[in-house]
Protein backbone atom coordinates (compact mmCIF):
# COMPACT_ATOMS: atom_id res chain seq x y z
CA UNK A 1 0.00 0.00 0.00
CA UNK A 2 1.21 3.07 -0.69
CA UNK A 3 2.72 5.44 1.39
CA UNK A 4 2.60 9.63 2.19
CA UNK A 5 3.78 12.02 4.00
CA UNK A 6 1.38 14.67 5.32
CA UNK A 7 2.05 17.41 3.25
CA UNK A 8 2.13 15.00 -0.08
CA UNK A 9 -1.69 14.38 1.60
CA UNK A 10 -2.11 18.38 1.58
CA UNK A 11 -0.93 19.14 -1.53
CA UNK A 12 -4.17 16.11 -2.65
CA UNK A 13 -6.73 17.84 -1.01
CA UNK A 14 -5.86 21.71 -0.81
CA UNK A 15 -5.05 21.55 2.80
CA UNK A 16 -2.69 23.00 5.33
CA UNK A 17 -1.00 20.85 7.73
CA UNK A 18 -0.13 22.02 11.24
CA UNK A 19 2.48 20.22 12.72
CA UNK A 20 5.24 18.09 11.29
CA UNK A 21 4.67 18.16 7.21
CA UNK A 22 7.09 15.03 6.92
CA UNK A 23 5.07 12.97 8.85
CA UNK A 24 5.34 9.49 6.81
CA UNK A 25 1.43 7.85 6.51
CA UNK A 26 0.50 4.68 5.30
CA UNK A 27 -2.63 3.65 6.52
CA UNK A 28 -5.61 5.87 7.64
CA UNK A 29 -9.06 4.58 9.43
CA UNK A 30 -11.27 5.74 12.09
CA UNK A 31 -11.14 6.95 15.10
CA UNK A 32 -12.34 3.28 16.76
CA UNK A 33 -9.88 1.31 14.42
CA UNK A 34 -6.97 3.67 13.34
CA UNK A 35 -3.61 1.99 13.57
CA UNK A 36 -0.93 3.91 15.94
CA UNK A 37 0.91 6.12 13.59
CA UNK A 38 -1.63 6.41 11.05
CA UNK A 39 -4.21 9.43 9.97
CA UNK A 40 -7.97 9.70 11.35
CA UNK A 41 -10.90 12.27 10.61
CA UNK A 42 -12.89 14.09 12.77
CA UNK A 43 -15.63 16.99 11.94
CA UNK A 44 -16.72 18.24 15.14
CA UNK A 45 -15.79 19.34 18.78
CA UNK A 46 -16.71 15.89 19.97
CA UNK A 47 -14.92 13.66 17.40
CA UNK A 48 -11.98 15.75 17.56
CA UNK A 49 -11.74 15.11 21.33
CA UNK A 50 -12.19 11.38 20.71
CA UNK A 51 -9.13 11.49 17.80
CA UNK A 52 -7.11 13.35 20.06
CA UNK A 53 -7.32 10.65 22.61
CA UNK A 54 -6.86 7.84 19.86
CA UNK A 55 -3.27 6.61 18.46
CA UNK A 56 -3.23 8.40 15.35
CA UNK A 57 -0.38 10.34 14.95
CA UNK A 58 -2.24 12.80 12.54
CA UNK A 59 -5.87 14.24 12.54
CA UNK A 60 -7.82 15.71 9.45
CA UNK A 61 -9.91 18.03 10.61
CA UNK A 62 -11.66 21.61 9.93
CA UNK A 63 -9.65 24.55 10.95
CA UNK A 64 -12.06 26.83 12.96
CA UNK A 65 -12.36 23.77 15.53
CA UNK A 66 -10.47 24.52 19.03
CA UNK A 67 -7.42 23.27 18.68
CA UNK A 68 -4.86 22.51 21.48
CA UNK A 69 -1.67 23.69 21.30
CA UNK A 70 0.28 20.93 21.96
CA UNK A 71 -1.51 17.66 21.42
CA UNK A 72 2.06 15.66 20.11
CA UNK A 73 -0.28 15.28 17.03
CA UNK A 74 -0.73 16.79 13.49
CA UNK A 75 -2.88 18.30 12.18
CA UNK A 76 -4.47 18.62 8.48
CA UNK A 77 -6.72 21.35 7.94
CA UNK A 78 -9.37 21.70 5.59
CA UNK A 79 -12.47 23.72 5.19
CA UNK A 80 -14.63 20.76 4.04
CA UNK A 81 -12.97 17.78 6.06
CA UNK A 82 -15.57 14.84 5.13
CA UNK A 83 -14.91 15.74 1.13
CA UNK A 84 -11.21 15.86 1.71
CA UNK A 85 -11.34 12.40 3.73
CA UNK A 86 -13.16 11.01 0.88
CA UNK A 87 -10.21 11.94 -1.84
CA UNK A 88 -7.46 10.66 0.84
CA UNK A 89 -9.65 7.28 1.26
CA UNK A 90 -9.24 6.61 -2.56
CA UNK A 91 -5.36 6.82 -2.12
CA UNK A 92 -5.53 4.04 -0.11
CA UNK A 93 -7.98 1.88 -1.30
CA UNK A 94 -6.83 -1.92 -2.04
CA UNK A 95 -8.94 -2.53 -4.78
CA UNK A 96 -6.86 -3.35 -7.80
CA UNK A 97 -6.46 -0.97 -10.74
CA UNK A 98 -6.21 -2.92 -13.85
CA UNK A 99 -2.97 -1.69 -16.32
CA UNK A 100 -4.38 -0.82 -19.91
CA UNK A 101 -4.25 -3.71 -22.01
CA UNK A 102 -6.75 -6.68 -23.39
CA UNK A 103 -6.56 -10.00 -21.80
CA UNK A 104 -6.18 -12.83 -24.36
CA UNK A 105 -9.59 -14.58 -22.64
CA UNK A 106 -11.65 -11.59 -24.19
CA UNK A 107 -13.85 -11.94 -26.71
CA UNK A 108 -14.91 -9.16 -28.92
CA UNK A 109 -17.09 -8.60 -31.84
CA UNK A 110 -16.78 -7.05 -34.90
CA UNK A 111 -16.39 -3.74 -35.76
CA UNK A 112 -15.60 -2.45 -31.96
CA UNK A 113 -13.84 0.67 -31.20
CA UNK A 114 -11.11 0.94 -28.11
CA UNK A 115 -10.05 4.31 -26.67
CA UNK A 116 -6.40 5.18 -25.32
CA UNK A 117 -5.23 2.97 -22.20
CA UNK A 118 -8.41 0.71 -22.26
CA UNK A 119 -8.26 -1.86 -19.79
CA UNK A 120 -10.53 -5.84 -20.44
CA UNK A 121 -9.83 -8.02 -17.75
CA UNK A 122 -10.15 -11.76 -18.03
CA UNK A 123 -13.33 -13.41 -19.72
CA UNK A 124 -15.45 -10.14 -20.80
CA UNK A 125 -17.29 -10.39 -24.08
CA UNK A 126 -17.94 -7.32 -25.72
CA UNK A 127 -20.87 -7.40 -28.82
CA UNK A 128 -20.39 -5.56 -32.02
CA UNK A 129 -19.66 -2.13 -32.81
CA UNK A 130 -19.54 -1.32 -29.10
CA UNK A 131 -17.28 1.66 -28.42
CA UNK A 132 -15.19 2.16 -25.25
CA UNK A 133 -13.74 5.63 -24.38
CA UNK A 134 -10.00 6.47 -23.48
CA UNK A 135 -9.23 4.79 -19.65
CA UNK A 136 -12.51 2.41 -19.48
CA UNK A 137 -11.68 -0.41 -17.20
CA UNK A 138 -14.01 -3.34 -17.41
CA UNK A 139 -13.46 -5.87 -15.13
CA UNK A 140 -13.58 -10.11 -14.96
CA UNK A 141 -16.70 -11.73 -16.54
CA UNK A 142 -18.66 -8.42 -17.67
CA UNK A 143 -20.99 -8.76 -20.92
CA UNK A 144 -21.38 -5.69 -22.95
CA UNK A 145 -23.88 -6.33 -25.57
CA UNK A 146 -23.75 -4.58 -29.63
CA UNK A 147 -23.68 -1.15 -30.47
CA UNK A 148 -23.24 -0.05 -26.90
CA UNK A 149 -20.76 2.87 -26.39
CA UNK A 150 -19.60 4.18 -22.92
CA UNK A 151 -17.59 7.00 -22.30
CA UNK A 152 -14.09 8.33 -20.94
CA UNK A 153 -12.86 6.92 -17.32
CA UNK A 154 -15.77 4.50 -16.93
CA UNK A 155 -15.79 1.79 -14.35
CA UNK A 156 -17.55 -1.20 -15.11
CA UNK A 157 -16.57 -3.88 -12.36
CA UNK A 158 -17.03 -7.54 -12.54
CA UNK A 159 -20.38 -9.39 -13.42
CA UNK A 160 -21.86 -6.74 -15.11
CA UNK A 161 -24.31 -7.37 -17.84
CA UNK A 162 -24.89 -3.88 -20.34
CA UNK A 163 -27.57 -5.19 -22.82
CA UNK A 164 -27.50 -4.04 -26.36
CA UNK A 165 -27.77 -0.15 -27.53
CA UNK A 166 -27.35 1.07 -24.07
CA UNK A 167 -25.41 4.21 -23.86
CA UNK A 168 -23.25 5.11 -20.85
CA UNK A 169 -21.31 8.36 -20.09
CA UNK A 170 -17.70 9.44 -19.00
CA UNK A 171 -17.01 8.64 -15.12
CA UNK A 172 -19.85 6.78 -14.87
CA UNK A 173 -19.56 3.67 -12.36
CA UNK A 174 -21.61 0.19 -12.74
CA UNK A 175 -20.68 -2.03 -9.31
CA UNK A 176 -20.98 -5.90 -9.60
CA UNK A 177 -24.18 -7.65 -10.57
CA UNK A 178 -25.73 -4.47 -12.02
CA UNK A 179 -27.89 -5.19 -15.55
CA UNK A 180 -28.22 -2.19 -17.61
CA UNK A 181 -30.85 -2.32 -20.32
CA UNK A 182 -32.93 -5.45 -19.95
CA UNK A 183 -36.07 -6.02 -20.54
CA UNK A 184 -39.04 -4.01 -19.25
CA UNK A 185 -41.94 -5.27 -17.92
CA UNK A 186 -45.00 -4.99 -20.04
CA UNK A 187 -47.51 -7.41 -21.50
CA UNK A 188 -51.07 -6.79 -22.81
CA UNK A 189 -53.29 -8.98 -22.19
CA UNK A 190 -56.31 -10.94 -24.49
CA UNK A 191 -58.63 -14.18 -23.73
CA UNK A 192 -56.90 -14.41 -20.79
CA UNK A 193 -53.39 -14.76 -22.10
CA UNK A 194 -50.85 -12.07 -21.29
CA UNK A 195 -48.93 -11.29 -24.37
CA UNK A 196 -45.21 -9.88 -24.37
CA UNK A 197 -44.82 -6.36 -25.45
CA UNK A 198 -41.60 -6.08 -27.29
CA UNK A 199 -39.28 -3.68 -25.32
CA UNK A 200 -36.78 -1.98 -28.55
CA UNK A 201 -35.70 1.29 -26.67
CA UNK A 202 -32.67 2.02 -25.17
CA UNK A 203 -30.91 3.18 -21.73
CA UNK A 204 -28.78 6.01 -21.12
CA UNK A 205 -27.10 6.88 -18.72
CA UNK A 206 -25.35 10.45 -18.43
CA UNK A 207 -21.85 11.51 -17.05
CA UNK A 208 -21.12 10.73 -12.82
CA UNK A 209 -24.01 8.51 -12.43
CA UNK A 210 -22.86 5.54 -9.85
CA UNK A 211 -24.97 2.73 -10.01
CA UNK A 212 -24.93 -0.07 -7.08
CA UNK A 213 -24.69 -3.77 -6.82
CA UNK A 214 -27.32 -5.53 -8.47
CA UNK A 215 -29.91 -2.72 -9.56
CA UNK A 216 -31.49 -3.28 -12.92
CA UNK A 217 -32.09 -0.22 -15.40
CA UNK A 218 -34.70 -1.45 -17.81
CA UNK A 219 -34.55 -0.16 -21.46
CA UNK A 220 -37.46 1.17 -23.01
CA UNK A 221 -40.53 -0.06 -24.96
CA UNK A 222 -39.53 2.91 -27.34
CA UNK A 223 -37.91 5.67 -26.49
CA UNK A 224 -35.43 5.70 -23.88
CA UNK A 225 -34.86 5.25 -20.05
CA UNK A 226 -32.84 7.78 -18.85
CA UNK A 227 -30.53 8.24 -15.83
CA UNK A 228 -29.25 12.10 -14.99
CA UNK A 229 -25.97 13.34 -14.38
CA UNK A 230 -24.04 13.13 -11.19
CA UNK A 231 -27.50 10.48 -10.27
CA UNK A 232 -26.51 8.20 -6.95
CA UNK A 233 -28.38 4.56 -7.15
CA UNK A 234 -27.81 2.48 -4.44
CA UNK A 235 -27.97 -1.32 -4.48
CA UNK A 236 -30.88 -3.73 -5.27
CA UNK A 237 -32.66 -0.75 -6.84
CA UNK A 238 -35.37 -1.50 -9.40
CA UNK A 239 -35.82 1.20 -12.58
CA UNK A 240 -38.34 0.25 -15.01
CA UNK A 241 -38.62 0.87 -18.29
CA UNK A 242 -39.17 4.79 -19.53
CA UNK A 243 -38.27 6.34 -16.41
CA UNK A 244 -36.97 9.44 -16.33
CA UNK A 245 -34.39 10.91 -13.44
CA UNK A 246 -33.21 14.33 -13.09
CA UNK A 247 -29.78 15.03 -12.00
CA UNK A 248 -27.96 14.78 -8.93
CA UNK A 249 -30.38 12.40 -7.24
CA UNK A 250 -29.77 9.65 -4.65
CA UNK A 251 -31.66 6.56 -4.64
CA UNK A 252 -31.39 4.37 -1.57
CA UNK A 253 -31.50 0.45 -1.52
CA UNK A 254 -34.41 -1.22 -2.33
CA UNK A 255 -36.48 1.46 -3.72
CA UNK A 256 -38.63 0.52 -7.17
CA UNK A 257 -39.50 2.96 -9.71
CA UNK A 258 -42.83 1.98 -12.16
CA UNK A 259 -42.62 2.63 -15.56
CA UNK A 260 -43.12 5.72 -17.14
CA UNK A 261 -42.24 7.85 -13.72
CA UNK A 262 -40.77 11.02 -13.85
CA UNK A 263 -38.16 12.37 -11.00
CA UNK A 264 -36.64 16.10 -10.98
CA UNK A 265 -33.86 16.85 -10.02
CA UNK A 266 -32.04 16.53 -6.41
CA UNK A 267 -35.02 14.33 -5.50
CA UNK A 268 -33.70 11.55 -3.03
CA UNK A 269 -35.59 8.49 -2.12
CA UNK A 270 -34.73 6.89 1.05
CA UNK A 271 -34.41 3.13 1.17
CA UNK A 272 -37.03 0.97 0.17
CA UNK A 273 -39.62 3.65 -1.61
CA UNK A 274 -41.94 2.51 -4.00
CA UNK A 275 -43.26 5.06 -7.22
CA UNK A 276 -46.07 4.22 -9.18
CA UNK A 277 -45.90 4.42 -13.19
CA UNK A 278 -46.80 7.41 -15.14
CA UNK A 279 -45.80 9.65 -11.31
CA UNK A 280 -43.90 12.49 -11.51
CA UNK A 281 -41.69 13.68 -8.65
CA UNK A 282 -40.46 17.46 -8.75
CA UNK A 283 -37.04 19.12 -8.15
CA UNK A 284 -35.43 18.63 -4.36
CA UNK A 285 -38.34 16.46 -2.90
CA UNK A 286 -37.46 13.74 -0.33
CA UNK A 287 -39.54 10.90 0.71
CA UNK A 288 -38.66 8.90 3.81
CA UNK A 289 -38.10 5.41 4.12
CA UNK A 290 -41.23 2.65 2.73
CA UNK A 291 -42.64 5.41 1.54
CA UNK A 292 -45.53 4.94 -1.39
CA UNK A 293 -45.72 7.51 -4.15
CA UNK A 294 -49.14 7.41 -5.64
CA UNK A 295 -49.62 10.78 -7.09
CA UNK A 296 -47.82 13.78 -8.47
CA UNK A 297 -45.65 15.02 -5.74
CA UNK A 298 -44.66 19.32 -6.30
CA UNK A 299 -41.26 20.62 -6.04
CA UNK A 300 -39.23 21.74 -2.72
CA UNK A 301 -40.83 19.05 0.37
CA UNK A 302 -40.60 16.53 1.92
CA UNK A 303 -42.79 13.31 2.40
CA UNK A 304 -43.69 10.05 4.19
CA UNK A 305 -46.06 7.33 4.62
CA UNK A 306 -48.40 5.13 2.33
CA UNK A 307 -49.93 6.86 0.60
CA UNK A 308 -47.04 9.47 0.75
CA UNK A 309 -48.12 12.74 2.62
CA UNK A 310 -46.44 15.91 3.59
CA UNK A 311 -44.32 15.12 6.54
CA UNK A 312 -45.76 17.32 8.97
CA UNK A 313 -48.92 15.61 8.19
CA UNK A 314 -47.24 12.19 8.43
CA UNK A 315 -46.27 12.94 12.21
CA UNK A 316 -49.70 13.85 12.95
CA UNK A 317 -51.14 10.33 11.74
CA UNK A 318 -48.09 8.95 13.81
CA UNK A 319 -49.40 11.06 16.85
CA UNK A 320 -52.95 9.41 16.29
CA UNK A 321 -51.57 6.22 15.81
CA UNK A 322 -49.87 5.60 18.54
CA UNK A 323 -53.01 6.28 20.68
CA UNK A 324 -55.27 3.84 19.02
CA UNK A 325 -54.91 0.79 21.75
CA UNK A 326 -55.62 3.21 24.17
CA UNK A 327 -58.25 5.03 21.89
CA UNK A 328 -59.78 1.35 21.37
CA UNK A 329 -60.10 0.59 24.93
CA UNK A 330 -62.06 3.60 25.57
CA UNK A 331 -64.53 2.54 22.88
CA UNK A 332 -64.20 -0.92 24.46
CA UNK A 333 -65.66 0.83 27.42
CA UNK A 334 -68.66 3.17 26.03
CA UNK A 335 -70.18 0.15 24.51
CA UNK A 336 -70.20 -1.69 27.02
CA UNK A 337 -71.86 1.05 29.44
CA UNK A 338 -74.15 1.37 26.83
CA UNK A 339 -74.82 -2.07 26.63
CA UNK A 340 -75.41 -1.98 30.72
CA UNK A 341 -78.29 0.84 30.37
Amino acid sequence: MATYTLAQLAEQVQGVVRGDPELSIATVGGIEEVPAGGLTFAEDARRLHDALASPAAAILTKPNLPLPPDSGKSLLLHPVPRLAWAKILALFSPFQTPAPGVHPTVIMGDDCELGDEVSLMPYVTLGNRVKLGHRVKVYPFCYIGDDTEIGDESIVYPHVTIMPRVQVGKRVIIHPGAVIGGDGYGYVQHDGIHHKIPQIGRVVIEDDVEIGCNTTIDRATTGETRIGKGTKIDNLVQIAHNVQIGEHCLLVSQVGIAGSSTLGRHVILAGQVGVKDHVHIGDQVVVGAQGGVSKNLPSHGVYWGTPAIPHREWLQVLAYLYKLPELAKRVDELEKKARER
